[in-house]
């Protein structure tokens, strides 16, 4: 049994200094957070109010997404984590940030891989079949799906293999092939084919279901991910007669959550995938008022405020590049009273920030959220109040 090691009020991998993963390593639980806090006071409190940071209710095990490679050593394949910055595989029994059925599961392959003889691939020489496994889990079903990823549009011996997975790892609802020849792509992939199962998961988050595709971009720390979701909706001070926007929509969690407490949502995303897992959530949720668009937020927005939509309150999720200004340009033309804002860097929602204020917002506070512990992530909710009438 693998041992982890305690420093200060901080429980550890033992392979964190190799990995880097995990910056943090080197700090307690209390000592992360007001670091990660301070990240978020530097860049917001000029701009507003900052609130605590909100610690996550789980600080090891809280991944429902799990990533790993394998490695030969000897003659054993092996699993392990992938070292981005010298393009080479870290041979780990576990990850402390995965859950115990996550590692079990990466063992379990690792040695199926040997039996069947899927060799790992190598990024110096390009040879080998296998690319990496990715594993995701429904903390609120308790259903997980396997995605194993190669090089190869055939998997060999695929229902031999798919028999022995079952049999080697039987809390796998579902496991997926996918095929990926692209060098510098790690952990995506083309969906081949199904191994088995429905080729998706289903979780239930906020109260609501969400269909879980490989592809699908989803919060990968669950009950932090309610707690954040549940601020930034008190945020929207929605009361049942609002005409809401969710932009940058992804699945559609936050606008699916905010259907509930809206009179109707107008949701986009640019990727195409995420709009189709969007609408089968809204349908698997019963959901009638929420309406799903396919395009670039900016143009979308944009062209909301030609028509003269009236959008009372906006929710905005983007990546860590944050907002184009013209996105923002086009936000304040439509005026909604409340604009929240979920962000993963608070360098670039700073900026932002500054940006709506010429626009006639004003920032009020701001939620941070410990959203990836022994990491130097940090996510903050902001809230946005209209003070300047078109």
């Amino acid at each position: 049994m693998l041992l982890l090691y305690i420093m200060k009020d901080t429980i550890f991998c033992p392979y964190a200094k190799k990995c880097s993963s995990c910056q943090l390593n080197n700090l307690s639980d209390g000592e992360q957070l007001r670091y990660k806090e301070n990240i978020c006071r530097k860049h917001l409190s000029k701009l507003c109010k900052v609130e605590p940071i909100t610690p996550s209710p789980k600080t090891t095990g809280y991944r429902n997404k799990a990533q790993f490679v394998y490695k030969t050593e000897g003659k054993r394949i092996v699993s392990g984590i992938y070292r981005s910055a010298s393009r080479s595989v870290m041979a780990a029994e576990r990850c402390a940030l995965c859950s115990d059925r996550a590692n079990e599961t990466a063992a379990a392959l690792a040695k199926l891989f040997q039996s069947f003889k899927l060799r790992p691939y190598d990024a110096h020489t390009g040879r080998g079949r296998l690319r990496s496994v990715v594993l995701r889990e429904a903390e609120g079903t308790g259903e997980m799906m396997a995605v194993i990823i190669g090089t190869d549009p055939v998997f060999p011996a695929k229902r031999t293999f798919s028999t022995a997975l079952q049999k080697a790892c039987p809390w796998l609802t579902t496991a997926v092939y996918a095929v990926n020849r692209d060098r510098s792509k790690l952990f995506n992939g083309k969906t081949a084919g199904v191994l088995f199962g429905e080729g998706h998961i289903t979780d239930v988050l906020c109260g609501e279901r969400f269909l879980i595709s490989p592809s699908s971009f989803y919060q990968i720390n669950h009950a932090q991910t309610e707690q954040l979701y549940g601020k930034a909706i008190e945020l929207g001070e929605l009361g049942g007669t609002e005409t809401v926007l969710d932009a940058y929509c992804g699945v559609g969690t936050i606008g699916i959550v905010a259907s509930r407490h809206a009179k109707e949502v107008l949701a986009v995303e640019l990727n195409p995938q995420a709009i189709r897992d969007a609408r089968r959530n809204a349908k698997l949720n019963g959901i009638e008022n929420i309406r799903f668009t396919a395009a670039d937020s900016r143009d979308y927005v944009k062209a909301l405020a030609e028509e003269g939509a009236a959008i009372d309150a906006a929710f905005i999720d983007p990546p860590r590049a944050g907002c184009t200004a013209s996105f923002l340009n086009a936000l304040a033309r439509l005026s909604p009273k409340r604009i929240v804002y979920v962000s993963c860097n608070p360098e670039t929602q700073a900026r932002d920030i500054r940006i709506l204020g010429r626009l006639g917002y004003r920032a009020e506070v701001a939620y941070p959220f410990d959203m990836f512990p022994h990491t130097n992530h940090v996510e903050t909710v902001c809230l946005m109040s209209r003070v300047k009438e078109k």
